[in-house]
This record gives C-alpha cells, structure tokens and sequence, in this order.
C-alpha cells in the first residue's frame, strides 16, 4: 500500500570533506519508500516499493533493484538509431548488484513479500560517483518504507592518492591519479561487502582502509536513522507488537496446527485478525489499515515460524542421524550425492510421522492420512534442509571437518593448459576440482575497442573481459538470453582483477577481449576465470606486468567457534556466514569482493583470511607457471600484427589525403589497417609482417623530407624552358633542370619529356631556407621500359629547333619550387611558386 504524505524532511552528513544530503517528502510521494540522495550537482532519486502480501510458494526472498541511468543527467543525448535509453549499462548492472548484496540479508527471517527499490540518477556532474549516492539512497528509502529493513547501511568508497587513503575521491581522482578503487557497505557495528580494484594493494593497506570506512558509514547510518525519526513510515511488521501477539496468542496458532494441521490453521489468522484490529468499514482511517496491515504481518511472521517448529522437531529426532550420514556425501560425485539427497529427501517426506493431521485423505478406522498435502510436504522438506545445513555448519564449525574432507586450507587437484583454443589468439584452461575455465584470448586494433555510453568518465575501454556460465556447467538445462546480471558481476570482478596488469597502449598498442567460458562449476568459478585469463595472456604474448591468480574464501562461525575456509565450494559458498574472493600477484591484491551475512567479523578474522588467501594464491600460482613459466616472446602465427611509426603531427594531413584518399590508399594497397593519434603516432595492422613494413616504408617516403642521395619516382607536372618540375611525393616537388638530364646538352625539356611521364630521379640538392630541390634524372619510364639519359641526349639532338620563351629562373633570394604542401614549411616553397636556378 502507498499513501502519499507531505511531510519535508532532509538531513545532511559530511563525509570525506563532503556534503552528502537526504531528503525526502517532495519527489514520489506516492511511493512506499521515496528519498533524494545529493552530493554536489550528482542526485540519485530512490525509491522503495513492496507487496502486503507475501509470494504464494515462495522459498526465497523477491528483492530486485534496479539502477536507471538516464543520460540527460550528465547532458547527454543516448547514442544509437533510437536515441533512448534501452537495457542498462554496466555500470548500472553492477552499481544494481552492489545495492543488492548489502540489503538482502537485512530482513526478518521467513519475510517472502516482493520488494523492489529503484534508483534513478537525475543529475551528474561526473565529478562525484552516483553509485555511492544509489547505496546510501536505497537504504534510506528503504527505511522510510512501512517494509521491515532491518537497517540501516552506509557506503563510502575509498581510493588512495600520493600514496594516502581518502574517503569518496572525485571520479576525476579515481580515474586519473588514484591506484585503489575500494567501495565498502556495512551497518553502524560491522562491515557487510566489500568491492575493490586497483594496482598490487598490501593486506595492511586494505585493512586500514576498510577500519578508515568504518567510521564514515556510521554518519551515514546515523543520518538515515534521523531521516525516520522525521518523516519515516510505521513499519508493516512493528516488532513489539510481534512480541505482544507471541504471548497473547502463540499457543492459540500453536494448538490449531496440532489439532487442525498446518493447512487448515492458516485460517487462525483472520480470526485473530478480527478480533485484534476488528474489521475495515467506510468509516476505516488510515491508522485503521495501518492496525490491519501490522496484526496480519505479525500473525503470518508467527504461523510461518510456528509451522517450522512442528515440523523440525519430529524431522530431527527421527532422521537427525541419516541427515548427519548425507553430510559426508560431499566427497561423492556430483551425480552421486544429488541421488542420495534425492533418496533421504523423498524418504523423509513420505515416511515421517508428524503428532498433527497432514492432509485430507485417509484411510483405515484410525484416520490415518494417506498422503501429505502439498502445504505439508514443502514444510517438511525445509525442515530436512534446514537441519542439514545446521549439521554441515557444527562439522565445519565446532567438529573442524568439511564436507568433503579437505583441511581448512587445502586447495581441490589444480590443473592447467594453455594453447587449447587452436584459432585464439591465446587460450587457458583452468581446472580446479570441479571448477572447469576455459579463457579464450583475441587481439584486435584500436579501432575495435568499446565505446562507453554511460554517466561515467571512461570513454573507450581497450581492455575486455567477458564471463559466461552455461546452465550445462551445473548440469541443468535453461534458457540462454544472453548474459545475466551475474554473469556481468563475475565478468567484471575478473576484469579489475587483471587490469593493473595490462600493459599500456604504447607499449603493446592491441585491444584486448577475453572470453572465460565456465565449462563446470562448483565453487568460485570467477576466481577460475582470473587464474584461467592469466594463462590466455601469457600463451598469447600479452606482456603483462606479473600473472594473477584469485581463491574464493569462506567462513563459518558458530558461537566462539569459527574456521576460515580456503577454496570453497557450492555447499560451503551456500551454508557459509562470507563469501570472501581475493585475486592478486603474489605480493599485492588487485581484486577483492566480500559479502558477509553475519556482524561478528571482526579485524582478526578479517586479517586471519586475507593472511590465507594469500598463502592460497602462491600456490595456485605456482602451479600455473608449471604450465607456462613465462609470457611468450612472440605473438600467434594468425594474430594481428602492429607496428608503430611517429611523424611530425604537421603531416597528419598529408597521410589522410583530401577526403581521406590517401589513408585509403595505402590500406588498399598493402592490405593493413591504419589508425593515426593526433600526436603523430601511427599504428599500422597486418596479419603480415611484411605488408606492415611495405606500409611503414610508403609512410616514411611520404612524410620524410627529401635528402640529398634520395631516389624517387615521380610524375612531370610542369614544364619550362630550362626544366620539369616532378612530383616527389604528394605535396612535394623537386626541379630537373636541362642541365641535369644526362651528359650533353639539351635545348629544351620538351624535346626529351612531356607533362604526364614518370622518371626516376636523384635529389642532388636541398636547399631548406630557400626551398629549393634539385633533380638529377636517372632513366624515364616509356612503355613498361627504361630509357636511359644517354639515349634521351641522342634525342634531344634531332629534335626540330623551338621558338625562344621569355621565361628565365629567379635569381638567387627567390624560393624556388624545391617543393610544395607542408603545413610548417622547410619542406621546400608552394606548388604555385614554380622557379628554379640554372645550377643543377
């Protein structure tokens, strides 16, 4: 239910020296939960919106967000034919999933109403990061809400300038001068996730920065506290009254699902209801649906309970010791275990005996029912799973044994290989027990990288991971639409894992895409993808700066009792208390994701895991370069090749051509692609060395600068009485005097060449600050032949006498037409400047 409200309210908190406000009352009244989160020009509109009633046969718990960039908030119109905003962004994903994983398990027990919170960015300056403003904000209005959050949580993000830590940098820090990119979220007493990336970062750096962290999102969680106590919602579940109703009333549920069974006592709950907030009329005020919506979510919160306890207890005494026997099948196949849980489970649903009627049909004079209804029959199966994973948590726990049998830092049988993929450009295949990767690695030009449209201040990304996880990697069938926001998640994770590694675009001018394919999966198979890219990277010839490894982590904690877990897997991931992933070189992390369901992590245990981790990555690593002990020196047969030039930036212009026809030509001729920097870089792609160096040779003709000694060959395109004028490259003219055409004289130029043919010439001299190029002629085309000057000499001699032009060369101080084009000059004088001297 939505009930607009006018009251204003709005909070401010300086964090990081900066003003982060709330304020709720003016946008989206109507919504359940609605709060505008403002740091500077950046404002994130939140919104929170849930059912009354829970989902019919859920057995999870329906959170979604959703994170809305809209590009008018950064004054931009949307790329693309259709000019709005389609699927979201990346970065919307993943700023989606961060929200996600701090709130989720900050709600009652058994709670299966659909929630969905959104957050929509109105504004972006593109100087303070909106994804710490979509946290914060999703929280508050989450708080705001009637929903039972039970937070709630802060985040902050923390970087690392000049070598000190610093709480929400701008995104110009963050991009340009900062070497660590660490978002943490937790509630006033404990830290809840962590998301980091970044260069090789010290366990000690990290752990001061995550205490640094601390103290910023209790502010925050203190000014959301005071947010409600303004302007806040009663909540749909008030907890006392939850309390209130337990004592009054609990034996009364109690005694109808004994009597009536767990079906049929779900009618006690409008009786109840009835008689504890009476009935809704015409009459009925606001407080009076509030009264209602309080005393049903509190009688459905106890029934749920209350039906779990009749249940649990006769699961427990009767199959307790079968259930603690299943917790050793882990060391089973796949397919082994699955039957045995399939086996028990069914076992258990049929045959158990429960003290109270649990279903319809019956059969005999006692009454006996025949068959379990469905109501019953999911009951009871939660219970069997609900004391399993209580069982797998105290051997885990208390009794220091894993399921499968391992000891707490023993990592699953690791193998590796790389060249698997034979038309890749590089390929790794990582195995971990039952964790299978294959990363396939393809080199691409510059032109081939992806160009980011969102509210961020990257513009083009060089380097790519990608992450797919088929549903035949778990052994299940499912639709395949693409990838799913998990598979994102991981995909990204993976990314900032390697990417400190990646060398520069001077240094190795390729665009970078990676493929991990998750071939099998139990147990961290993001982690894989990092170890499995690492081996793609080195067998293709990427020569990063050191190979990366990453391991999932775990924790289980029991009262005092805890163990930290190296390489998990599925179970261990599902039952634990955190999911903690660290990928790094051997001395630094990279990459770090942490989700913890519990408050009791404390710096020891946090110490104590990352100490482990570390240890974890070494070996894995070490088994890694057993399979390729360095980068490889030389790229595959078939990947592209690129080669590098430098010009003076003044002839950019004279390598594109007019219309860019040249450009065009020298890719047409020598099969290369050609990008051109606007510092005067030049790369140059073949799959063909040779053809690359061809292409090389062509560009250093054209922009070099004519040097005595230099051949060419070129066109007439004037000429004189006492010369031609030829063509040396575009823009660049050199004069053939008659002097200079062979041994004997020649009375005019005309008599050996005329304007159109092609000669091969010699530049004798230059002369840069008067613009002059003298020619020497070494042979003239004719027909697919070359005539030699001796031969033209003999011509010239028989040629018919030619009337005298008035036509003389300039003198000395005049520019000559030594050359032509050349935007800064010293290249010889404009075309239209045609003169020459009588000295060859």
């Amino acid at each position: 239910m939505s009930i607009a409200t006018e009251r204003l309210a709005k909070v401010s908190v300086t964090v990081g020296g900066q003003e982060i406000s709330f304020e709720t009352g003016k946008l989206a009244k109507q919504a359940d939960g609605s709060v505008v989160v403002r740091s500077g020009d950046t404002m994130v509109l939140a919104t929170a919106q849930g059912r009354m009633e829970a989902r019919e046969g859920a057995d999870f718990f329906p959170l979604t967000v959703d994170v809305e960039e809209r590009m008018y908030a950064a004054g931009k119109i949307p790329g693309g034919f259709f000019k709005r905003e389609g699927r979201p962004t990346e970065k919307a994903i993943l700023t989606a999933r961060m929200i996600d994983r701090p709130i989720r398990p900050l709600w009652p027990k058994g709670f299966k109403n659909e929630v969905q919170v959104i957050c929509t960015v109105l504004s972006a300056d593109l100087i303070t990061a909106h994804d710490i403003l979509c946290i914060n904000g999703a929280s508050a209005a989450l708080m705001l809400s009637p929903l039972p959050f039970l937070g709630p949580v802060g985040a902050v993000r923390v970087g690392r300038v000049d070598g000190e830590l610093v709480v929400n940098p701008t995104l110009p820090d963050v991009e340009n001068d900062s070497n660590l990119d660490l978002i943490v979220v937790g509630t006033k007493d404990a830290l809840t996730m962590v998301e980091a990336g970044g260069d090789p970062t010290s366990d000690e750096t990290i752990l001061e920065a995550l205490e640094l962290a601390q103290g910023e999102i209790v502010k925050l969680c203190e000014a959301q506290e005071d947010l409600r106590r303004q302007a806040g919602k009663p909540k749909w579940l008030d907890m006392e009254l939850y309390a209130e109703i337990e004592r009054e009333h609990g034996h009364t549920l109690w005694e109808r699902i004994q009597s009536v069974g767990l079906r049929e006592a779900g009618a006690v709950v409008e009786e109840l209801a009835e008689q504890l907030a009476g009935s809704l009329t015409m009459d009925s005020t606001d407080e009076d649906i509030q009264r209602q919506l309080q005393v049903r979510s509190a009688l459905q919160m106890l029934l749920e309970r209350q039906r779990s306890i009749a249940v649990e207890g006769p699961v427990r005494e009767r199959f307790g010791d079968e259930l603690r026997a299943l917790t050793d099948a882990e060391q089973d196949s796949k397919g082994l275990k699955a039957a045995k849980r399939h086996l028990l489970f069914e076992k258990i649903i049929d045959s158990v005996q429960l003290p109270f009627p649990v279903g319809p049909a019956v059969v005999g004079d006692e009454g006996a029912p025949a068959v379990k209804d469905a109501l019953t029959k999911s009951y009871v199966k939660r219970a069997a799973e609900a004391i399993y994973k209580d069982l797998v948590r105290k051997k885990i726990a208390v009794e220091k044994r894993r399921p499968d049998g391992r000891g707490t830092e023993e990592i699953r049988p690791i193998e590796c290989e790389v060249g698997v993929n034979p038309r890749a450009h590089g390929s790794g295949l990582f195995t971990r027990g039952q964790t299978q990767i294959l990363s396939s690695l393809t080199l691409g030009t510059a032109k081939e990288g992806q160009r980011i449209d969102d509210l961020s201040l990257e513009e083009e990304r060089r380097f790519m991971h990608h992450y797919n996880f088929p549903p035949y990697s778990v052994g299940e069938t499912g639709f395949m639409r693409g990838p799913k926001r998990r598979d994102i998640g991981h995909g990204a994770l993976a990314q900032r894992a390697l990417e400190a590694m990646i060398p520069p675009p001077d240094e190795f001018p390729y665009t970078i895409r990676i493929v991990s394919e998750t071939l099998e999966s139990n147990g961290s198979s993001s982690m894989g993808s990092v170890c499995g890219s690492t081996l793609a990277l080195m067998d293709a010839g990427v020569p990063i700066e050191e190979p990366v490894s990453g391991i999932a982590m775990g924790l289980v904690k029991e009262g005092d009792d805890y163990v930290i877990l190296t390489d998990i897997q599925g179970a261990e991931d599902h039952l634990g208390d955190m999911d903690f992933k660290v990928a790094g070189t051997r001395d630094g992390i990279t990459a770090l994701q942490m989700d913890i369901k519990i408050t009791g992590v404390t710096q020891e245990i946090m110490r104590n895991a990352l100490a482990q981790a570390k240890r974890a990555r070494g070996f894995i690593l070490d088994k890694m370069l057993e399979a390729i002990p360095a980068v490889r020196t030389e790229l595959a047969e078939h990947a592209p090749r690129i080669s590098t030039i430098k010009i003076n930036p003044e002839f950019i212009g004279m390598v594109i051509g007019k219309g860019g026809e040249t450009i065009r030509a020298l890719e047409s001729d020598y099969d290369v692609q050609i990008d051109i920097e606007e510092d005067g870089t030049i790369l140059i792609y073949a799959t063909d060395g040779t053809k690359a160096q061809a292409a090389i040779s062509a560009i250093e003709a054209l922009t070099k600068s004519p040097e005595v000694g230099d051949t060419y060959t070129g066109k007439v395109v004037k000429t004189t009485q006492f010369g031609a004028f030829v063509e040396l490259k575009k823009g660049t003219d050199g004069l053939l005097h008659v002097s200079n055409v062979g041994p004997g004289r020649v009375g005019h130029i005309e008599d050996v060449m005329q304007r159109g043919d092609v000669v091969d010439v010699v530049v004798q001299e230059v002369d840069k600050d008067r613009g002059r190029i003298g020619l020497k002629l070494v042979a003239k085309h004719e027909n697919g032949n070359l005539v030699q000057p001796e031969e033209l000499i003999e011509r010239a001699k028989n040629a018919p006498p030619r009337e005298e032009r008035e036509e003389r060369p300039r003198r000395e101080g005049d520019r000559s037409r030594g050359g032509r084009g050349g935007r800064g000059g010293g290249r010889g004088g404009p075309r239209g400047d045609r003169a020459g001297s009588g000295e060859g």
